[in-house]
C-alpha cells in the first residue's frame, strides 16, 4: 500500500516519468538512427507528453531533484540498472545493448504500470483517477511495443 497523499503520488509520478525520459533519451541517442533508436525517441517523446500532463494539468511543479531522495523507495533507478546490465558501459552497441536496454526500459514500464494501478485505488479527485487510469493504460500500449521490439530481435548469443 502507498502511503503518498494525492500530491505526493503526482510528484511521484513526475519523478519517474523524468528518470524513465532521460534514460530514454540516452538510449536514443545511443542508437540513433536504427529501428531500436526510434523507438528510444518515441518513448522519451511519450514520457515528455506524459511530464507536460502532469505539470500544466494539475500544477505539480517542474520536476525538482530533491524529490528523488524524499520518494526514493517508489522510483526505480535506471541508472544503476543500466550499471548493473552493462549497457553504460560493456554493452554500448549491437543487438545486446538493444536486448538489455529494452529490458530496463520493460522494468520502468511495468514499475509505472503498477504504481498508477495502486495510485488510482487511493486518490479521490475524478480527474485525477481519470489522468492516472491514462497513463497506466499509455504505459502498457509502451509496454507491448517494447515487448514486440524484443521478440523480433535474434536469439542472445549463449
Amino acid at each position: 500500500m502507498l502511503d503518498l497523499n494525492e500530491i505526493e503520488i503526482l510528484q511521484v509520478a513526475l519523478a519517474h516519468e523524468e528518470r524513465a525520459r532521460a534514460f530514454y533519451v540516452r538510449m536514443a541517442e545511443r542508437h540513433g538512427g536504427s529501428t531500436a533508436g526510434d523507438l528510444f525517441v518515441f518513448l522519451s517523446r511519450e514520457e515528455e507528453g506524459h511530464i507536460r500532463r502532469l505539470t500544466s494539468r494539475y500544477g505539480i511543479p517542474e520536476f525538482e531533484k530533491k524529490w528523488e531522495e524524499k520518494f526514493l523507495p517508489y522510483l526505480i533507478d535506471l541508472a544503476r540498472l543500466a550499471w548493473e546490465e552493462g549497457v553504460a558501459a560493456q554493452y554500448t552497441t549491437g543487438p545486446e545493448a538493444v536486448r538489455r536496454g529494452l529490458g530496463i526500459a520493460r522494468k520502468a514500464e511495468s514499475q509505472a504500470i503498477a504504481f498508477y494501478a495502486e495510485s488510482g485505488k487511493i486518490v479521490e479527485d475524478k480527474k485525477t483517477k481519470t489522468l492516472l487510469a491514462e497513463l497506466e493504460e499509455e504505459e502498457r500500449n509502451h509496454l507491448a511495443k517494447i515487448e514486440g521490439y524484443l521478440a523480433d530481435l535474434p536469439p542472445a548469443p549463449r
